[in-house]
């Protein structure tokens, strides 16, 4: 799917949160020993990419499509925020989980499988939306934005 320049870069950082996904799935489904790996790992790499990753997508992408018009009611809209906060508060019970060194397969099969759902509805309806709705110029504003950071 071609997708416009200035959403490049999250669709780029989606790539790695698909791995990531994939591999608490498959340390959830395999052995305990795995676990305490597998949930450091991803621990890493939330707090490496993801978090900001995150950030950028409610302070850059989000706010200029509410400066431009968009419709923060947007059903696509609800379900991003609403996973953001839904991956937040699973990533604290890992955190917590993690200290105690008994990371929970239930904990990294929920994460895996909503970080996974998460990315593919940005990909298939959040950014259709925004390339579809947005003008050109909105749209460049939010790679400006992206690449001034």
């Amino acid at each position: 799917m071609k997708r416009h320049a200035s959403l490049r870069k999250f669709s780029d950082d989606h790539h790695g949160g698909l791995v990531q996904a994939r591999r608490l799935r498959l340390a959830a489904a395999g052995e305990e020993d795995l676990l305490p790996e597998a949930a450091h790992a991803f621990l890493q790499f939330w707090e490496e990419d993801t978090s900001l990753h995150f950030r950028e997508e409610e302070e850059v992408l989000l706010a200029v499509y509410a400066h431009c018009g968009g419709d923060l009611g947007a059903g696509p809209i609800q379900e991003m925020l609403a996973d953001h906060a839904r991956l937040r508060g699973l990533v604290l019970t890992l955190i917590d989980e993690d200290r105690l060194g008994k990371a929970s397969v239930d904990t990294l099969r929920e994460i895996g499988e909503r970080l996974e759902a998460h990315i593919r509805l940005e990909e298939r309806r959040v950014f259709p939306l925004m390339e579809t709705t947005l003008p050109e110029e909105c749209l460049e504003e939010i790679g400006a934005r992206i690449a001034t950071g």
